[in-house]
């Protein structure tokens, strides 16, 4: 079973996409996270069916150039996306997921453990191994934002499609990861905005600050959908536009 949910938040605008289809052969979604438009997001969000309707058993081999193709296609454009795809074989028991940029992914994979697999945060405010590779191809950091000049616009992510003005310091390629499922697991990606921009729920004088994640793997412990995962998201309120898009077998 699937769920979906989106909502432009407290912003104006709404700059997210999705997309979900269905093969005999297996189930594909995912995320394009938009910024300063939605250009980009549009154009991933209708190329990405397309392109991955060419399954093969090299499942990777599929995703990689999936990516790489749409990159070609748009690293000209000035806005940018972040993009999360996620293709699950039912026949395998397996999950397949590419992340560039920093939408997030949570996976409760097989042997069912208290763990929950998380996908990496390509986003040079949380994940300093990104920074550094961003520096090391010419670019700097300020304030939580990767520039590839002064006086240029600056990005979080040191991975997106478009955003042509940082073209010398961005990553285009995807990291991509299989894990097992089971009976018992789901798959959630969504947009930053569902665990709110900020990443963190700040706490009161000696309460700790509450993890958004944890909030939201504690809504689908209950059985909830992604509806509910968006509506939270609103509740804090996000700042930013929110798609959840949630996966059970």
């Amino acid at each position: 079973m699937i769920t979906s949910a989106t909502a432009k938040g407290s912003r104006p605008y709404q700059e997210d996409r999705s997309f979900t289809f269905e093969t005999p052969e297996y189930l594909a979604f995912g995320v394009l996270d938009g910024h300063g438009g939605a250009t980009c997001a549009e154009y991933c969000a209708h190329q990405f069916p397309l392109m991955l309707q060419d399954w093969r058993d090299d499942t990777t081999l599929v995703l990689k150039e999936s990516f790489a193709d749409i990159n070609e296609r748009t690293k000209g454009m000035h806005d940018g996306c972040a993009a999360s795809v996620v293709l699950i074989n039912a026949k395998r028991n397996q999950v397949h997921v590419a992340v560039l940029g920093d939408s997030p992914v949570l996976v409760k994979s097989a042997p069912q453990t208290d763990h929950i697999w998380t996908a990496p945060e390509h986003n040079v405010r949380s994940n300093m191994a990104e920074a550094d590779a961003a520096i090391a191809r010419g670019g700097y950091v300020s304030q939580g934002y990767l520039f590839a000049g002064y006086g240029e616009n600056g990005l979080q992510m040191s991975r997106a499609f478009g955003d042509a003005s940082l073209s010398k310091v961005l990553n285009r390629e995807p990291e991509i990861f299989t894990l097992n499922l089971d009976k018992n697991s789901w798959v959630l990606v969504a947009t930053d905005g569902a665990f709110d921009p900020a990443h963190t729920s700040g706490g009161s004088y000696g309460v700790a600050p509450v993890n958004p994640a944890d909030e939201v793997i504690a809504l689908i412990k209950q059985g909830k959908d992604a509806q509910s995962i968006v509506d939270r998201a609103l509740a804090v309120p996000t700042r930013d536009n929110v798609t959840a898009i949630l996966w059970r077998p």
